[in-house]
């Protein structure tokens, strides 16, 4: 019988089956904007209908999220995917229910607040503190009153220095400290309100610890690598003498910006370089530091070591100690202006 069935569709008999209807670029567009997600209402909005939807499940390339919330896999080539994994968290909160507000880590990652863990419990609230079901997975945070918020992409986001308070709690040091980091050093928050977030943070149970992390931050940290990076060094009771000191010639050019420095006297330097954008593959990017390193060590006075996230384990202080330790560094020594031409 399958025989004949296909002699038939092979003669017109029978028309064989129709194309897959394409999913309207706009739809697409606003998948990459939300970690490749979109919702049964997004769909209805474009002319995707469900049984199209279910058609795009079953052949692919769709899959089913949540009730209501479908991954397109249609995500920018630009992201790595620990980005895409923290977007999608976030988004399909906010997606599987049209009252959500994105809060704590979800509405750091809508923020563009960097060092959060790679995997999040996707999290939201809905108006007035209301209870709300949610699917496995999900949760639906009761904060009291509906909490201060902005508009981001169309969606209710609870505000930076809230979202921080909710989330630091949930967070290991390295962690806390560069989300802390990445707000300040984006402009995000102020270095004032540190103050103000440790106090909020008194009032939450399970804080305490996390207060203790606030003194160890510096935005000046371009990235959560460098802010781990520091941290350990810290630790090893190493911490660098400055943080993105520049550098210019004998003649006032510059000549570029290092992430950590340790000053060795004599107009000599340790230089340590995280190179963060591992994660990303910029390569842009990693031509310009290689130029602005090679112009550094040109000087002949300087030593640079480059280091990768990945690195940045046990031996990663142990190293820099030892470059110090063979070139007599003293923590004590006072460090020559950034620029004397300027300066003086």
């Amino acid at each position: 019988m399958d025989i004949n069935h296909y002699e038939m569709v092979a003669s017109g008999v029978i028309e064989a089956m129709p194309r897959q209807k394409p999913v309207p670029q706009q739809l697409l567009s606003l998948a990459r904007r939300q970690g490749g997600l979109v919702s049964a209402a997004q769909c209805e909005a474009v002319g995707v209908r469900p049984s199209q939807r279910r058609n795009l499940v079953a052949r692919g390339p769709w899959r089913r999220v949540a009730r209501g919330v479908f991954d397109t896999g249609d995500v920018p080539a630009r992201f790595h995917p620990y980005d895409v994994d923290r977007l999608r968290s976030a988004w399909s909160a906010l997606l599987v229910n049209r009252r959500a507000i994105a809060v704590g880590a979800c509405a750091l990652v809508l923020h563009g607040v960097e060092g959060l863990p790679r995997k999040l419990v996707p999290e939201a609230a809905l108006p007035r503190g209301a209870a709300g079901r949610c699917p496995d997975g999900f949760v639906v945070r009761q904060y009291g009153p509906t909490p201060e918020t902005v508009e981001i992409q169309g969606r209710e986001v609870v505000e930076v220095e809230q979202a921080l308070v909710q989330a630091l709690p949930m967070l290991t040091r390295d962690e806390a400290v560069a989300c802390l980091d990445s707000a300040l050093n984006k402009g995000l928050i102020r270095t004032e309100q540190l103050a103000t977030i440790t106090r909020r943070l008194r009032r939450r149970r399970g804080s305490a610890k996390v207060i203790t992390y606030i003194p160890l931050v510096d935005g000046r940290a371009e990235s959560p690598p460098e802010s781990h990076a520091r941290l350990r060094l810290r630790d090893a009771d190493i911490a660098p003498d400055d943080l993105q000191r520049e550098f210019f010639d004998a003649t006032g050019r510059f000549l570029g910006r290092a992430d950590m420095v340790w000053y060795l006297g004599g107009d000599r330097w340790l230089i340590v370089e995280i190179d963060s954008h591992e994660f990303h593959g910029y390569e842009r990017q990693v031509r310009h530091d290689a130029t602005r390193q090679n112009r550094l060590l040109a000087e002949g006075q300087n030593i640079i070591l480059r280091y990768f996230p990945t690195d940045l384990d046990d031996h990663f202080a142990e190293d820099v100690a030892k470059v110090l330790e063979r070139e007599a560094w003293n923590p004590g020594r006072k460090l020559p202006l950034r620029h004397p031409t300027r300066e003086n």
